[in-house]
């Protein structure tokens, strides 16, 4: 999997900007779909660009088959937002669908990653998520015993490497192992010489670089799997053969890509639950979801008919990669893929707080753009003109004719999918554009449609029918998003001279921070986004860091800053109770 970051308005590093909470500033939108929404306005504008980027004979996409699909937990209508363009490539291939649409199955390439995520927290405790691989897969065992005062430079120390620390990038272990490991160059060597090529090219012959020499004949100068090529790779030989790569970290060192991680992390799985990895798919996710048209091994000849397929069939869309198929083996369509992100932004098959406690950063990289979870590529999106920041929990998937994203968007409880296809060497570029242009249309969009239904559901006045107390609200200007208090009048006092002590500032604004699904109920913090000054990194810290004082500030132990609503199941709010006055108003 090739990793591409955004070319769009993400966090600029030395620019002054506005410190916000993290998370959404307006409850989510409710509608994506219908006419008057910002977001279908959004979607119109988006696939006006792609129709005309498609007929353009110098655009990346006009050579890429693709689909791209919205979907929302609050708006079931949002998956008919869907974009499906067909390449010349797939209009002529000799197998496979001739016309992509949203139940065209692709191969999703390192998306699989997610499944495998997904499935082993349905199938896994917490105890078995920190268990030392030693005492899951025995070759590793056997190593750490052979080698107990082995130099940890050269020697993995697999006793400290958990699945926790496979799914999340951070095991430290070898990026890829053969077999799949196509750019190993004694692998390249041998294929050449098996091949009968005489003399080798110079590009995969070792003396071209001055490398030694090495036996083809020592069965630790190849993965055990290829020594009878003719067999299966199975689970125990991978294993032995991934028990000698050096390390490229210690453990819970620096986030590393693995695609051998995740075929660990699937061996693990197997050995853990006693399953197949395949009924494992299936019974964890695919059954449940009625995700009837996604695959962890080749579809059957009968699939065919709707299957993307680019390039040469055996080495691409019909490669069957055994045990790597955690890694990236899964198959899915654009239908799917929105019952899968939605499943797991709604929390359909496992608790809120385990889903909460997953979608979070749990390294960060380099750059501070982006960070790295579970096994989440995280982007972090800056929307223009408030400085507000999105958090992206993406998964990507990019590997031979193959491209996809999957990216959650949490703060508005939606997301999109990408699945891409062609055997020209621009997929993987052309498909990250596709990203951009999405994001670049929906990011705004959604920001734009939460705050109109903000003002829909929660501007107004409400009044107390036995005391002199009543608060009006307004949604605040774009640039600095929420909900601002226009009036407010408690026990007779006007309050609106007193806000700067009441709620830390004048322009305080309210923004959600629970969401109470079963009782109907929003919580509202209000807080002050605070301008960042010039000085040294400690000195702004707490101009930047607005979550080390929320909450702080109250009367006789409840929050001044709290407002809670009660809505309907439209969202559309009927009172608000503040907790300090103890009063509930009526709007």
């Amino acid at each position: 999997m090739r990793v591409h970051l955004f070319s769009l308005s993400f966090l600029a590093v030395c620019s002054t900007s506005v410190a916000n909470l993290l998370g959404p500033v307006y409850p989510a939108p409710r509608d994506l779909s219908s006419k008057s929404s910002r977001v279908a306005a959004g979607w119109k504008a988006l696939t006006g660009r792609l129709h005309s980027e498609t007929s353009s004979g110098s655009s990346l996409l006009k050579n890429l088959t693709f689909s791209v699909g919205l979907f929302s937990i609050h708006d079931s209508a949002a998956e008919s937002l869907q974009f499906h363009y067909t390449s010349s490539e797939i209009q002529n291939a000799p197998n496979g669908t001739r016309k992509v649409d949203g139940d065209s199955i692709y191969r999703v390439a390192s998306l699989s990653k997610l499944f495998t995520v997904f499935a082993a927290m349905r199938e896994l405790n917490s105890e078995q998520w920190e268990r030392p691989l030693t005492e899951v897969i025995p070759a590793f065992a056997e190593y750490v015993k052979s080698r107990a005062n082995a130099d940890s430079v050269y020697s993995t120390p697999w006793d400290q490497i958990t699945p926790s620390a496979l799914a999340a990038q951070i095991s430290g272990v070898a990026r890829d192992v053969l077999p799949w490991d196509g750019g190993d160059l004694l692998l390249q060597y041998a294929i050449a010489i098996l091949a009968g090529l005489n003399p080798v090219p110079a590009a995969v012959d070792p003396a071209t670089y001055g490398l030694p020499p090495v036996d083809l004949n020592d069965a630790l100068s190849l993965s055990p799997c290829l020594a009878n090529v003719s067999e299966p790779c199975t689970g125990p030989l991978y294993a032995g053969g991934a028990a000698n790569d050096a390390p490229v970290y210690l453990p819970w060192t620096s986030p590393a890509y693995s695609n051998n991680g995740f075929i660990l992390l699937g061996l693990a799985l197997a050995n853990l639950t006693g399953k197949s990895l395949d009924e494992i798919y299936k019974q964890s996710i695919f059954d449940p979801l009625d995700m009837h048209s996604s695959y962890s091994a080749v579809p059957g000849a009968s699939e065919f008919p709707r299957s993307v397929i680019a390039g040469d069939f055996t080495s691409g869309f019909g490669y069957d990669g055994g045990i790597s198929k955690s890694s990236g083996g899964i198959y899915s369509t654009t239908n799917d893929l929105a019952k899968f992100g939605t499943a797991i932004l709604n929390s359909t098959l496992l608790p809120p707080v385990t889903t909460r406690r997953w979608m979070k950063p749990v390294s960060h990289t380099a750059d501070l753009q982006y960070s790295v979870g579970r096994p989440w590529e995280i982007y972090r999106y800056k929307h223009a003109e408030s400085g507000v920041v999105t958090d992206l929990y993406t998964k990507l998937g990019d590997a031979g004719n193959y491209g996809s994203f999957l990216v959650l968007i949490p703060d508005f409880d939606a997301g999109f999918s990408i699945i891409g296809a062609s055997a020209l060497a621009t997929r993987s570029n052309a498909t990250s554009l596709l990203a951009d242009l999405v994001t670049e249309s929906i990011l705004p969009a959604l920001m734009e449609q939460a705050a109109s239904e903000a003002k829909k559901n929660f501007v107004g006045k409400y009044t107390s029918d036995r005391l002199n107390t009543s608060l009006a609200l307004d949604v605040s200007p774009s640039g600095n998003p929420g909900l601002s208090v226009t009036s407010w009048v408690s026990n007779g006092t006007d309050l609106m001279p007193l806000l700067g002590i009441l709620l830390g500032n004048e322009n305080s604004r309210l923004v959600p921070t629970i969401v109470s699904q079963g009782t109907g109920q929003v919580a509202f913090r209000a807080y002050t986004a605070t301008q960042e000054k010039s000085g040294g990194l400690f000195q702004r810290n707490f101009d930047v860091n607005d979550w080390i004082v929320v909450g702080s500030g109250g009367y006789a132990t409840k929050s001044l800053a709290e407002f809670v609503f009660e809505v309907d199941v439209q969202g559309k709010a009927s009172r608000v109770e503040l907790p300090a006055c103890n009063v509930t108003l009526h709007r």
